[in-house]
């Protein structure tokens, strides 16, 4: 009777954090087109147009700054040069930034 109390406990709480895994998992795309996916890339600025809107070099990679981006400063200024974190969403080749974070000034 303990053996089956126990196995019956296990499998409720199998079933309960597998429910909760998918739920969290279907929660971060929603509202995101297919093929879309949310990502965090590190590295530093290598270009950059005036203005701050627009496409930024990221370690090479392509970054698409909109005026909706938040831009945080608090550890450096936003230039060619400073190391940042970038949270956003990517399609294919191109990474949409929703928000970029200086990490580390010039």
């Amino acid at each position: 009777m303990k053996n089956f109390i126990a196995i019956v406990a296990l499998g409720l709480f199998v079933a309960l954090a597998a429910g909760v895994t998918f739920a969290s998992e279907h929660g971060r795309h929603e509202g995101k087109e297919a093929g879309q996916y949310e990502s965090t890339i590190y590295g530093t600025v290598r270009s950059l147009p005036s203005g701050m809107i627009g496409v930024w070099n990221v370690n090479g990679r392509e970054v698409n700054v909109t005026k909706a981006t938040s831009i945080k400063e608090k550890h450096g200024k936003a230039e060619v040069g400073a190391y940042v974190e970038v949270d956003g969403h990517h399609a294919g080749k191109v990474f949409s930034a929703g928000k970029i974070e200086v990490k580390r000034g010039k």
